[in-house]
Order: C-alpha cells, then sequence, then structure tokens
C-alpha cells in the first residue's frame, strides 16, 4: 500500500448499520478504520448510482443542523445539466457494492464518502471526487461518480473539512456575508458559511482529501485484500484548485488528475480577490445603464477579464437571481460575486473590517483592494501556502470554459497554463478550453434558458478517458486546444485549424 500521511489516532467508537449480507464485508472495514474515522455507516446498495434513490442522500437529511449546511442533492444538481444530458447510465445493467460514509475523528462535520463495486466488479482502481465550492461529499455523484462507477472504480469523496452555510442575520453574526449585492432583490439576504468559523482553512481542503484517500486506500485493501493500482484525482472549481495543488504537493500519493475550472491563486494575481471586487465595483453602474454592454461599468467588467453579458431567450422566473431580465451577468453578481469575495476575504485577510451594513464604511466587498494590502498585511505567505504554481508531477488535463462568469478564464484557466509552462511541465499537462461553457452547467437548460452556452460535462468526461489512456497506456493526449461550439476533442488540433486558446471568449 502507498504511505499513509494520516497517522493512526486513538480508537473511535463506530456506528455500523449493516444489511445481512454486507454484515461481514463492513465489519471488516471497520476494523481496518478503527481509530481512524468516526460515525461510520457501512450499507450494501443493489445500485451505486444515482439511479438508485438511496445513493444521494436528502437535503437537510443530518440531524441537528440547520437548514442548507447539508444538501447532498441540491450540490449533486448544480453543476450537472439537466435531465436528459447528465451522465448516461446504462439501463441494462446494475452496479452493486458498499457505500460506506463517516466522518474523521478530529471534527465530525469533516465527511467522507466511499463506494466500492461489488469484487467481481471492480477494476483495481480508485478514483477520489473534490468538490466544488464549499459543497458536501456528494456533489460529484452525478458528474464524477456515475461515470466512473459504471466502470468499475471505486470512488471516494469529502467535503473539505467543512459544512456549507446557512442563512443568517448581519446584525447579530460578525461572519456574516450579503449574498448579492445591496441593488439586488436579495441583498438583505446574509448567509453563514462554515468556511469562516475558526480552525477551517483552504489548506485544511488538501489535508482532508488526502485523509479521505487514506481512508479509502485502507477499505479497499481490507475489502478486496489488495491495494488500488491506480489512484485518480477527479475536481472541480475549488475541487480543481485541490487537485492542481495535490499533483503539485503530494504526487507520489496519485497517477493522475482532472482539473475541471479549478480556481488559480497567484500571490501578485491573478486570483479571485483581484477580479471579483472590480466586478462589484461596477455592478451599481451597470445596473442604472439598464445593462448596457456600452456602459463605461460594463467595459470596466469587461477589462477585469470578464467575458460579455448575455441574455436568456427567453427569461424564467425558475431563475431567481435574474428572473426578469434574464442577464448572465446579474445572475452570477446576485449567486456568487458578492458573497464568494466576503467568504474569501475572511479566509484570506482576516485583518479586513468587512462591513457590509453601512454603505459609507468603505470596506464593503466592492472596497476590497488585494494589491494595496499585500504587503501592509502580509497576505503573500497567506496566498502562497495554497497558490497553484503549475510545478505538477504527474499527467493533469484542465478543461474550462470561455463564458465562465465567475472564474474568468483569462485569469484562471490560462493562467494556470502560463504557470504550468513556465515551470517546464507542459508535456505533462493538457488544457482544453470549452467555447462558451460556462462555470454551472445547469444555466444552459431549465433553470435559466442560457442558449447560448455549451455543456462541458461531455469533454470533461472524455478528457478523463484521454487521462486514462495516458497513465495506463502511454497514449499521449491531443495537443491542448480549443473545442469549437458542438466539437469535440480532437486528434490532430493544428490539421484541424484549432489554436490553443479561443479567438473570442462568446460565439454567438
Amino acid at each position: 500500500m502507498r504511505s499513509l500521511v494520516l497517522a493512526v489516532l486513538a480508537v473511535v467508537p463506530l456506528t455500523l448499520v449493516l444489511s445481512m449480507p454486507a454484515a461481514a464485508d463492513c465489519a471488516d472495514i471497520a476494523k481496518a478504520l478503527a481509530g481512524m474515522v468516526t460515525n461510520l455507516t457501512c450499507l450494501e446498495s443493489m445500485d451505486l448510482t444515482t439511479r438508485n434513490d438511496a445513493t444521494t442522500p436528502p437535503d437537510n437529511s443530518r440531524p441537528g443542523l440547520p437548514p442548507n449546511a447539508f444538501t447532498p442533492r441540491t450540490d449533486a444538481q448544480a453543476v450537472s445539466p439537466d435531465a436528459p444530458f447528465r451522465t448516461a447510465i446504462d439501463p441494462s445493467r446494475t452496479f452493486p457494492g458498499l457505500q460506506i460514509t463517516g466522518a474523521m475523528p478530529d471534527d465530525a462535520n469533516a465527511r467522507w464518502l466511499l463506494r466500492l463495486p461489488a469484487a467481481a466488479n471492480w477494476n483495481r482502481k480508485l478514483v477520489v471526487g473534490v468538490p466544488g465550492g464549499f459543497r458536501s461529499e456528494f456533489m460529484g455523484d452525478l458528474i464524477f461518480s456515475d461515470l466512473v462507477v459504471q466502470q468499475g472504480f471505486a470512488y471516494a469523496s469529502t467535503n473539505k473539512g467543512m459544512l456549507n452555510f446557512f442563512f443568517t442575520a448581519a446584525g447579530a453574526d460578525p461572519l456574516a456575508c450579503r449574498l448579492s449585492p445591496r441593488v439586488a432583490a436579495t441583498g438583505a439576504a446574509f448567509t453563514h458559511f462554515y468556511a469562516n468559523d475558526a480552525g477551517n482553512s483552504i489548506r485544511e481542503w488538501f489535508r482532508r482529501t488526502l485523509e479521505a484517500t487514506d481512508v479509502a486506500e485502507l477499505a479497499i485493501d481490507a475489502h478486496y485484500d489488495r491495494a488500488p493500482e491506480r489512484v485518480y484525482l477527479m475536481g472541480i472549481s475549488n475541487g480543481g484548485h485541490v487537485v492542481r495543488r495535490l499533483l503539485a504537493e503530494t504526487p507520489t500519493r496519485f497517477d493522475g488528475g482532472l482539473d475541471w475550472e479549478g480556481v488559480f491563486w497567484s500571490t501578485g494575481g491573478p486570483n479571485i480577490l483581484i477580479d471579483l471586487p472590480v466586478a462589484l465595483r461596477n455592478w451599481d453602474g451597470y445596473v442604472t445603464s439598464g445593462l448596457s454592454p456600452a456602459s463605461p461599468a460594463a467595459q470596466a467588467i469587461r477589462t477585469a477579464g470578464y467575458p460579455p453579458d448575455i441574455r436568456a431567450t427567453p427569461p424564467t422566473p425558475a431563475n431567481t437571481f435574474s428572473p426578469l431580465l434574464g442577464s448572465l451577468w446579474e445572475t452570477h453578481a446576485n449567486n456568487y460575486w458578492d458573497v464568494t469575495t466576503c467568504v474569501f476575504v475572511r479566509l484570506v485577510d482576516p485583518l479586513y473590517p468587512v462591513n457590509q451594513l453601512d454603505p459609507l464604511a468603505a470596506s464593503d466587498t466592492k472596497d476590497y483592494d488585494y494589491l494595496a494590502r499585500r504587503k501592509l498585511f502580509h497576505l503573500s505567505p497567506r496566498v502562497g501556502q495554497v497558490a497553484t504554481d503549475g510545478d505538477i508531477a504527474r499527467p493533469l488535463i484542465t478543461v474550462q470554459g470561455t463564458m465562465d462568469t465567475l472564474l474568468p478564464i483569462v485569469h484562471h484557466g490560462r493562467a494556470f497554463r502560463d504557470a504550468v509552462v513556465t515551470a517546464g511541465r507542459a508535456s505533462g499537462h493538457r488544457y482544453y478550453e470549452v467555447q462558451n461553457g460556462n462555470h454551472i452547467e445547469r444555466y444552459r437548460h431549465a433553470c435559466c434558458n442560457f442558449v447560448q452556452l455549451e455543456l462541458i460535462q461531455p469533454h470533461a468526461h472524455r478528457a478523463f478517458q484521454l487521462l486514462l489512456d495516458w497513465v495506463e497506456r502511454g497514449v499521449s493526449p491531443p495537443a491542448s486546444q480549443c473545442i469549437p461550439r458542438g466539437g469535440a476533442i480532437v486528434s490532430d488540433p493544428a490539421a484541424a485549424a484549432r489554436p490553443e486558446r479561443c479567438a473570442s471568449l462568446l460565439v454567438e
């Protein structure tokens, strides 16, 4: 077995929920994990895919937590295309095995998930899925787990050590973050993200992912009587950031990774604490202009790296963040830009006096100036601890959409690719841009009707298959390329006249 980074801790009592046929297998796994986990639940499943309603627990199903702290089904659907564009599940087969969940002994809210296919179906490999945002360990059920479980992989995931959020009262909660800009209908709603609680940090994400990998490898050894022959990482957004970092920081633990729209962090920029405040500073002006693309505010947002705004055809009330205008920018501003800035300012720069109640305080999210504070408040060491310098030591494929309106591709996917090249690691990296792809798959369909967008999932899934061939058969994947609307990754992008980077962020 590969070397473990998690020391065996004092024995923690285990709670087992066992069906009779699985009792012996679950007991062996419990013995192997004794002292390393708590709150262990081990169940036999007749189908480990999401076709089985029991695979992904209902939202708010963990007792004692406030609403929105634990929302597995919402998490899985948030990043997946709508049906019927989700991961296809073979109707002629079922995928039985064990579903195991638990927590780490030092924090009951540091959760992990493990799915072990029946021994006859296991391909002797493990995939570790890393969720985006601050979502639960079930976030990858539709986009990751359904893909790999059908191929015989064991699948593990983690919530990266923390729960998501709950709604709160701003005046009574010093860690409250406004959901949306003040001018929005949802601008009076405030949230409390567990990521901002004492003891939580971005670096914890790396540790918890390694711990989940340890747990999975031990359970696999106990269950199948052999260690996995290959271990892969798959991550989206914040999870993609984790994949990048671990393939540079702990490459001996993994054989390769898929990075789907990972966040890029650099001490001198770009990073989201430089981009997002610029968008927020110009947001009121854009709204006042009637969302005019010719307004100075719109031009400033574009200059900050963001793709152009587009309108839904037609707008839909299902898009609660832009029901009347159907603006992609408004959808992101009200759902992501403001609250994301607040949460990450608190994580990276805890001395910044966030004040979202007094518009005259000049310390709101839109007022934040990372570059001005970097030296004075010693932010470079903090960001350096989580930065992605491109020095990857295992094969990695990155996929991102050009219409990503949360993480502008010019400052994230392209910046990371540049870092990889600068680090001399380009031969171990492929970078595929999806023309008109967005950060959120479901915005393409019923939720929001942004029909100009393209789905990234088919290309991410194809990239994973290319990664397997790269690692296991020595077949180099196609060169980095722009994937046009309606297109696919091609073996010879030069012959197809495809550049590495799409010429325009939006193609109508």
